[in-house]
């Protein structure tokens, strides 16, 4: 009979319950949650602050970052429907880290979470747009230099056919 009623459907795919805490990003703000079961698509959390159906939200364990859409919410615990393939044995084996990682914003911090700190990135982004003006006004004044050269030739060429004329009469009257 439970066959019969599950023709068309496809079948459910595997949880794994686990409870492994977690931090939530959702608008502006971190909250703590709790992952109570992972497949490779999705995520049931419960969290104090449980979000609305329909919001998009970023979870993460250590390294590891789950990005997804709630699609269901009841009280405290929501369902997430991942935006590609989680790699649930990964973030099961993630280590806890001793303690909250260090952010940009703290007092007194160097901390610096890019791979290429900005301001090295800004000053090769400005050596890129020097050399762009360089080669610029280099090929602009080829350019000019190949026009005006042309205009030369050109107006020589027409001068020259029209004073040849007059030249070659005063030079047989010679």
């Amino acid at each position: 009979m439970l066959k019969a009623l599950q023709i068309g459907y496809k079948p459910r795919e595997a949880r794994h319950p686990v409870l492994i805490p977690a931090r939530m990003h959702i608008g502006a703000s971190w909250i703590e949650v709790v992952i109570h079961n992972l497949s490779s698509g999705g995520a049931l959390v419960a969290s104090d602050e449980a979000p609305d159906r329909g919001t998009y939200v970023e979870i993460r364990r250590g390294r590891q970052t789950i990005i997804g859409r709630v699609v269901w919410r009841k009280d405290r615990f929501f369902g997430i429907q991942a935006q590609g393939r989680l790699d649930v044995a990964a973030i099961i084996d993630e280590p806890r880290l001793a303690s909250r990682p260090r952010s940009a914003n703290d007092p007194g911090s160097t901390f610096e979470r890019r791979a290429q700190p900005r301001m090295d990135a800004d000053a090769r982004i400005a050596r890129q747009l020097e050399n762009s003006r360089r080669w610029s006004a280099v090929f602009q004044f080829g350019v000019f230099i190949a026009l005006a050269l042309i205009a030369a030739g050109f107006a020589a060429s027409q001068i020259y056919d029209v004073l040849s004329p007059s030249f070659s009469e005063i030079e047989s009257h010679l």
